[in-house]
């Protein structure tokens, strides 16, 4: 695929992570994990992240495979992700947030993913992709988990 194509296309991706509730047999893995505390609304005990393929160039797309094991209780607050882009250097090229609430809503497993784009514009070099989860609450923000993953952009040509 060539840049313009690439470019055309990332018009009309879309760049949502969509999580999935996994099957009961993680119930097991669920048995041995803490309880969520008494005050406490949410707990992440599990916050798992890879990149698929780790060396990409330029105008194309990775995939991030994201596991997370979430315990909450309802209530009138957010939960939200947020993802940062870095160079290996520690520099913030950009930062995506978004709602996950919806998807994340009752305790358990859940799996998730998403496409990241590699612009025309990225060198050569290493990445580092870090993500959040957040709890917002009565205009306090708490990072419940924090997970990141690294990847390499070679040549084009």
């Amino acid at each position: 695929m060539s840049c313009a194509q690439f470019e055309e296309a990332s018009r009309d991706a879309d760049y949502a992570t969509h999580y999935r509730q996994l099957e009961p047999e993680t119930k097991t893995l669920a048995r041995q994990l803490p309880p969520l505390s008494r005050g406490a609304v949410a707990a992440v005990r599990v916050y798992e992240m890879r990149v698929e393929p780790y060396t990409t160039r330029s105008c194309n797309h990775l995939k991030l495979h994201k596991e997370v094991h979430i315990q909450r209780r309802a209530g009138k607050w957010r939960l939200e992700e947020i993802r940062e882009f870095y160079t290996f250097s520690g520099a913030l090229i950009a930062s995506r947030t978004e709602s996950v609430g919806n998807q994340l809503s009752r305790s358990g497993f859940y799996a998730g993913s998403t496409l990241l784009p590699i612009p025309e514009k990225a060198p050569p070099g290493r990445y580092r992709v870090v993500s959040k989860l957040v709890l917002k609450s009565g205009g306090r923000t708490t990072v419940l988990a924090r997970t990141s993953a690294s990847f390499q952009v070679i040549s084009r040509n």
